[in-house]
């Protein structure tokens, strides 16, 4: 028998992996899962040069994947990219200073951080390189379906309720998110389609849903439109 395409999924990290990948590989049955961990967010990594298209940021990516297992154009499916929205998209007057955030803090009111500026100029860099790859129709040689779902503030805001957890916390509710969907994929899809926080239908109209007003820092994901593509879940 054949061996399956490989739909590859590009995340920032481990816990994101940790996530979705036993819960996916029971959904996609159209492919074989596999996952790209990036190290961090390559919409606002200093590693790719400004002189780098978004585009060429993701091809170097995909290919840095396809060379290293060997593979050709051939042997994918798709490619899916899943990032975090950070509030990329707030007016700058929705990043508020707050001396005593070590780290951004994310509400539903803006960000709260001890370095506003140095927010503002990253999220300047997470809009125009985010802006460039949603233009992404293929990669590898324009021969791979390529496409874009977010997640917001972040995963752990999506999928724990908590946009500010510690690292502990986003390993220990990691696996126990695992744990709960791996092996009851039916719940997973009941939950991502919950109405509080899932945007269904049309892609390009959840894009700009999520950039308007202050919607990329509060809790939306429109993964459940990827799952719908795939026939997953209902399109009701």
């Amino acid at each position: 028998m054949a061996k399956k395409k490989i739909i590859l999924f590009i995340v920032e990290g481990i816990n994101d992996k940790t996530c979705l990948e036993g819960v996916l590989e029971e959904i996609l049955d159209s492919g074989e899962v596999l996952f790209k961990l990036t190290d961090g967010d390559v919409l606002t990594s200093f590693k790719y040069s400004a002189s780098m298209t978004p585009k060429n940021i993701v091809g170097q990516i995909v290919k840095e994947f396809k060379d290293k297992n060997h593979l050709t154009p051939g042997n994918f499916l798709e490619v899916v990219h899943i990032v975090d929205m950070d509030g990329a998209y707030l007016e700058d007057t929705y990043i508020h200073e707050d001396a005593s955030a070590v780290d951004p803090l994310y509400k539903d009111d803006g960000i709260y951080t001890n370095d506003v500026d140095g927010i503002k100029r990253r999220n300047e860099m997470k809009r125009h390189r985010l802006d460039g790859i949603l233009e992404i129709k293929k990669v590898l040689g324009n021969s791979v379906p390529y496409s874009v779902y977010f997640f917001s503030s972040n995963m752990d805001h999506v999928l724990h309720c908590n946009a500010n957890l510690s690292e502990k916390d986003k390993d220990d509710k990691a696996d126990k998110f695992d744990l709960k969907y791996s092996e009851n994929p039916d719940a997973f899809l009941d939950f991502i389609v919950d109405n509080s926080f899932a945007i269904r239908g049309d892609y390009k109209k959840s894009w700009d849903f999520i950039k308007a007003d202050k919607n990329s820092v509060r809790r939306y994901s429109n993964f459940a439109i990827y799952l719908e593509k795939s026939g997953k879940v209902n399109t009701d």
